[in-house]
Parts: C-alpha cells; structure tokens; sequence
C-alpha cells in the first residue's frame, strides 16, 4: 500500500459518466472532472485539519488539476497537496 508523507493525499479517481436527460452517455476527448475518493493522508493532513473529520479516508472529493499520478499493483492513484482539495462532496 502507498502512505502518503507529509501533507500528501492519497486519491483514487472517480469516473464520472456524462449522459442527456435521455439516458445517452456523452463521449468526451477531455475528462474535466477531478473526483475522487481519499484513500490516505499523510501525517501532517492529520495534524491540520481544524475540523475534525473534515478530510479522511473515504471521503469523496473534488481535488485540483495539480496532481501526480501513480500506478501501482494495476491501480491508478492520484497524490496531491492537501492544498489542492478543493472541496468534500457530502453524500
């Protein structure tokens, strides 16, 4: 497993599908939508955040264009300052 260092977050992308009030998926050239869900934090994450709970694993989020993405055992992850999570997305 990858544990992120510092103020590092561990993200896994969400696939959003874009489709008409009709039901029609819409092919898109270019994928806008930077959703994900955190898989880790990194211990400074944890020391910060000044709303308890506000930011942990499993939470969904939208998270910025500044990322690094890494493959790892066949898996797709994304790692980004905890800067560049932008918002929870409350379900």
């Amino acid at each position: 497993m990858i544990k992120p260092l510092f103020d590092n977050v561990l993200l896994k992308k969400i696939e959003v599908e874009k489709a008409t009030t009709s039901g029609i998926v819409l092919a898109s050239k270019e994928d806008t939508s930077n959703i994900g869900i955190v898989v880790a934090l990194g211990e400074s994450c944890l020391l910060s955040t000044d709303n308890e709970g506000e930011l942990s694993a499993g939470s969904k989020v939208v998270f910025s264009d500044k990322y690094k993405k890494v493959d790892f055992e066949g898996q797709e992850y994304y790692l980004v300052n905890e800067e560049e999570v932008l918002a929870v997305i409350e379900d």
